[in-house]
């Protein structure tokens, strides 16, 4: 019997399970300095595409039991930076409900001064007063407020423990990863909204549809269908995408080169 909700996830979730043991693994076997660093490289370089599906499980939890989704939120904020439910206030609840307008985006690309933002600068100031945006959305939905202050207390206990048992290994295979992954869940961000300021949703987000992209990020690139429609799973994007193609003009889409950006299909 399996407690997924789509069996479309148990293949990526398995593999990102697999991938914490042997985080862990590393972390209490590893074998010399160097093979600590590399393997570090290596981490890094993964754990960019687990961040996409991190979001996706905030928006649509993976599993039926809740249990099983707490635990799965701690893998992730071992591999993201990002603690459970932290996403949920400040992407779900914060972003999706204001990303059309600067003035109240949790991850506005705007100044306050209506100057647009650097990549690097914007990278740097939503990384980090995330957690800070997240509580204080919590401020309205208390509940999930208080969800995510008992996960962030979890993890807390959980990063103490492991700092005071082997902290250079910790620095390494843990701490480096998870800051690199928030960075770079961030910098995604900018380049699916920057620019864009409209009123109407198919005029608000770019979209890659780059086949590799997608299949690394779980659709994270069919961007205008999951801002039409938060609560749909990655799955079915795709799909859903296809019905509402005709109503997104060419210059809302970009191409993904690994390493920037460019526009058009």
């Amino acid at each position: 019997m399996t407690y997924f909700k789509y069996k479309t996830d148990i293949l990526p979730i398995s593999l990102f399970i697999w991938l914490f043991l042997i985080d862990i693994y590393v972390y209490i076997l590893w074998i010399s300095w160097l093979t600590l660093w590399l393997y570090c490289v290596f981490s890094i370089m993964t754990k960019w595409f687990i961040c996409a599906w991190n979001h996706h499980h905030q928006h649509v939890n993976t599993f039926s039991k809740s249990i099983l989704n707490r635990l799965l939120e701690i893998i992730y904020w071992f591999q993201t930076g990002i603690v459970g439910y932290c996403w949920v206030l400040h992407h779900n609840l914060g972003h999706h409900a204001h990303y059309q307008d600067q003035t109240k985006d949790e991850s506005a690309w705007k100044s306050p001064k209506w100057k647009r933002y650097h990549p690097l600068f914007y990278t740097w100031i939503v990384t980090v007063t995330a957690y800070y945006r997240a509580w204080i959305v919590g401020n309205k939905h208390k509940t999930i407020q208080k969800n995510f202050l008992s996960m962030f207390l979890i993890q807390l206990v959980l990063l103490v423990a492991l700092i005071s048992i082997q902290p250079l290994q910790w620095i390494v295979i843990f701490l480096i990863p998870m800051i690199t992954g928030l960075l770079i869940t961030v910098y995604t961000t900018y380049h699916h909204h920057s620019w864009l300021e409209s009123d109407d949703p198919y005029k608000s987000s770019y979209n890659i549809i780059t086949p590799w992209y997608n299949f690394v990020t779980g659709n994270l690139g069919y961007h205008t269908a999951h801002h039409l429609k938060g609560w749909m799973h990655w799955s079915k994007l795709p799909d859903f995408h296809k019905t509402i193609e005709d109503k997104i003009e060419n210059k809302y889409y970009k191409k993904y080169n690994l390493l920037w950006y460019s526009r058009g299909k």
